[in-house]
């Protein structure tokens, strides 16, 4: 979203690995260009922890301005700028009530009884029971969504004028853990939720991992702990969910609202997306892990742009977050990074990988490709996840470092859009996995990083 490139491309397979910072990125693009940049709330662009072997001597806070122990020793008591490309950052890092940056820092110093009341108690629990579910101690004013709400709010009141700006504005929730203050937290009747999708004997057609975090503990990039659990706790974190979602919806309204006081609306381009999904209980499981269901993959991109998109609708085009930043700068008539620079380099393989949405939004035609992939590492299972996704179909393969991995995933999107039924060792789907295996091949060949560019024949 920030680079433009797969995870092949920038270096980050999984969480715990920096950003490189010689990266081009799309903010810094942005600024080469004239506009203003700033982020707003959560980035998780570095670490924000460190292992035993790190060596901590190389994690100053220039290098590692995201780290918790920087934060809690007051090395950093302002966000560091400019910062990837992002001029103006106000910081708020990781989720619920496990919270630092510059919105703590402002707990801290604007509202200290409030700080010691929330140090004392940062949650009433939820009395189900239901894992990560509880009330945030401190009133919707002081929680970290009407934070990120207010910040965003008054950079667009005191911006420079004079440059157009780009305002990345990303709230931490909703998320787990489900710690949302009151009157969001029962807002909705964990009765009355779509229930979560699964079937009895599912896990029998998936990889034994699937099974293993299920019944068991086993550490995932995503989770560890199992996920079996009764349906009532289930309902509760949905319940949970929504009531963060409603508060997201308030204060995005809010600063919609402030675009249209300062009459910018007409002339500003708003997309709503998100990094990731939830698993939400489908199919058993929970949070994040190498889960390629649609529950995890499946985000909102919602686009507003005045005068370009002809009319409300949805568009079934194939789209992925590797889009958004080409997108971004097509419509903003700013050229991607390392593009072509001599007679030679209309033959090399575009910068970026992602294409722009931006002839799809204006209707001049359906779909600018018609695939996309996922991928992502699982360290610590040693596993490697590569995903193609078509209209009608999903594929995943995976690589284990232990031996061949003898499993994957093959679903029929159209039959079974609930991913209810894995066809990959189905014989009457053999000659549609081969095929769907050879498109992921030629697609992740096409999606491999082209930067930096050649700078002479030799």
């Amino acid at each position: 979203m920030v680079t433009g490139l797969t995870p092949r491309g920038h270096g980050v397979r999984t969480n715990g690995i920096p950003l490189r910072r010689d990266l081009p990125t799309m903010p810094q693009a942005l600024v080469d260009a004239g506009y203003h940049t700033a982020s707003v709330g959560k980035l998780h662009l570095s670490n924000y922890g460190l292992s035993d072997a790190a060596d901590s001597s190389k994690m100053g806070p220039d290098e590692f301005p995201e780290l918790t122990s920087h934060w809690e020793s007051e090395a950093i008591t302002r966000m560091i700028e400019p910062y990837f490309g992002f001029e103006h950052v106000r910081i708020t890092l990781g989720h619920a009530t496990w919270v630092w940056g510059d919105y703590v820092t402002w707990l801290k110093t604007s509202h200290p009884k409030l700080w010691e009341k929330f140090e004392a108690q940062k949650v009433v629990p939820h009395p189900s029971g239901a894992e990560g579910c509880g009330r945030f101690t401190l009133d919707e004013e002081h929680h970290h969504t009407a934070w990120v709400a207010n910040e965003s709010i008054d950079y667009l009141q005191n911006r420079d004028k004079d440059k157009p700006f780009f305002l990345w504005t990303s709230f931490p929730d909703p998320h787990h853990a489900y710690h949302v203050p009151e009157p969001w937290d029962s807002m909705y009747d964990p009765a009355d939720v779509v229930p979560p999708v699964g079937r009895d004997g599912e896990l029998d057609d998936l990889a034994p991992f699937f099974r293993e975090i299920y019944e068991n503990e086993l550490q995932l990039s995503g989770r560890k702990h199992p996920t079996r659990m009764p349906d009532e706790h289930r309902r509760v974190i949905l319940a949970h969910t929504y009531g963060m979602i409603s508060l997201l919806d308030k204060h995005v309204g809010r600063i919609l609202d402030e675009l249209d006081e300062q009459g910018l609306a007409d002339n500003t381009v708003v997309a709503f997306i998100s990094d990731h999904g939830d698993m939400m209980g489908d199919h058993g499981l929970l949070n994040k892990g190498p889960f390629h269901f649609e529950g995890l993959l499946r985000v909102p991109m919602i686009w507003r742009c005045p005068g370009q998109i002809p009319a409300a609708g949805t568009k079934q085009a194939m789209a992925s977050l590797l889009d958004l930043p080409s997108t971004v700068l097509d419509m903003a008539g700013v050229p991607i990074p390392e593009g072509p620079t001599s007679p030679e380099a209309p033959k090399q393989p575009p910068a970026w990988p992602g294409r722009s949405l931006a002839p799809v939004l204006r209707g001049e035609t359906d779909s600018v490709q018609d695939s996309v992939i996922v991928e992502n590492d699982e360290d610590y299972l040693g596993l490697r996840l590569r995903t193609l996704i078509t209209p009608t179909h999903k594929l995943t393969t995976y690589t284990d470092h232990r031996g061949p991995a003898p499993f994957g995933e093959l679903f029929d999107l159209e039959e079974d859009p609930d991913e209810l039924h894995n066809r990959w060792d189905d014989p009457r789907y053999r000659s549609l996995r081969a095929e769907l295996t050879e498109k992921l091949h030629y697609r992740l060949t096409e999606t491999d990083i082209a930067v930096p560019r050649r700078l002479s024949h030799a």
